[in-house]
């Protein structure tokens, strides 16, 4: 018999139509309201409805693959499992404020003893309490040295934060032409999750996550619910 969790943390944000940065709608009718579904009867009017969501790929806690960058690259429909769920950490990067640089030798010390080859890498500000608010943007960014650190000596299998990104930014906060961390991870077939939640469930701890995106053929993105198991 397999070993029953003790518990399971979600990892990601509610996302609520109409309250998101990126679009997000739903359309929810009577299945007589849609002309496909009319001929389903409701006996006595019933309950019964069907919805239409339409919806920004990068809305939410959300999962960005290879194709996002790289042309020929792994979408939703085609990117590996296996990267997708086993081992995970949470690498306390709090330290570091909004828009400072988080530098390698300081990444370094903090994944010291705790992240793996081959992890799923997590990386937690705690500034997931700023979602949806006008701070949801505050952040520290990765020297772009990390980012391949992470990728080329470390060999994560892929890489989360609780925060809007990872790309460097100006000393005035805002984004720096063109993004040299996404396309350094990417580019190597690292998937990235951006906006992920209640990663202080896990801080300086090892679990095993599950990552799983709708298989849509075509998307560069697509919201996520991330959870942890342990």
């Amino acid at each position: 018999m397999l070993p029953i969790p003790k518990r399971i943390v979600d990892l990601s944000h509610t996302i609520i139509p109409g309250e998101e940065e990126y679009r997000l709608e739903i359309d929810t009718r009577p299945t007589s309201g849609w002309p496909q579904f009319a001929r389903y009867q409701r006996p006595n009017d019933e309950w019964y409805i069907i919805s239409e969501i339409t919806l920004n790929t990068h809305v939410g806690t959300h999962i960005e693959l290879p194709y996002h960058h790289v042309k020929d690259g792994h979408d939703a429909a085609t990117y590996p499992l296996d990267n997708l769920a086993g081992e995970a950490c949470v690498v306390d990067i709090s330290d570091w404020g909004h828009n400072e640089r988080i530098d390698l030798e300081g990444l370094k010390r903090k994944c010291a003893g705790l992240l793996q080859p081959g992890d799923i890498a997590y990386f937690y500000t705690g500034f997931d309490r700023y979602y949806r608010t006008e701070k949801q943007h505050n952040r520290p960014w990765f020297a772009t040295e990390c980012i391949h650190w992470l990728a080329n000596d470390v060999r994560i299998k892929a890489m989360g934060v609780d925060t809007s990104g990872i790309e460097i930014r100006n000393p005035d906060g805002s984004p720096s032409i063109g993004q040299p961390n996404h396309e350094a991870l990417l580019g190597k077939g690292i998937a990235l999750v951006e906006y992920m939640a209640n990663l202080g469930e896990f801080l300086n701890q090892r679990f095993y996550t599950y990552i799983l995106p709708v298989k849509v053929r075509g998307a560069e993105s697509f919201p996520v619910r991330v959870i942890g198991v342990q």
